[in-house]
């Protein structure tokens, strides 16, 4: 016998609604541990100290280019923010040898770079 069985449910953002709501409007949002000052861009639920519960720090939004790869949806990078301890993932819009970026808005709350001088 087979079965199928539907759901209808809606998953709401929790504790990563700041961040995502500064990348719809084009401002960067991480997360800063209250235990060791520690700022993660995506903010991390639990700090490698073991700390849980970051605050929401806005960051100025810059950030460089450490590796980047370009593929059939377009061009991606390893970025690292000013401020920011951890490293990105980021897609890169109208780069061209450029090595500095600033976050860009994106409707749809993806993490998106365009040109310092573009921004």
């Amino acid at each position: 016998m087979k079965l199928t069985l539907t759901l209808d449910y809606e998953l709401g953002e929790g504790f990563l609604s700041p961040h995502l709501d500064g990348l719809r409007s084009g401002k960067a949002v991480g997360g800063r541990c209250t235990a060791c000052d520690r700022v993660a861009l995506p903010p991390e639920r639990t700090c490698h100290c073991g700390a849980h519960e970051p605050v929401a720090q806005l960051l100025d939004g810059a950030a460089t280019v450490l590796w980047r790869t370009t593929g059939a949806d377009g061009d991606a990078a390893l970025v690292r923010f000013d401020g920011v301890d951890t490293l990105s993932l980021a897609r890169l819009q109208g780069f061209v040898g450029q090595t500095r970026g600033r976050i860009a808005a994106d409707p749809g709350a993806g993490l998106v770079l365009v040109p310092e001088d573009a921004a």
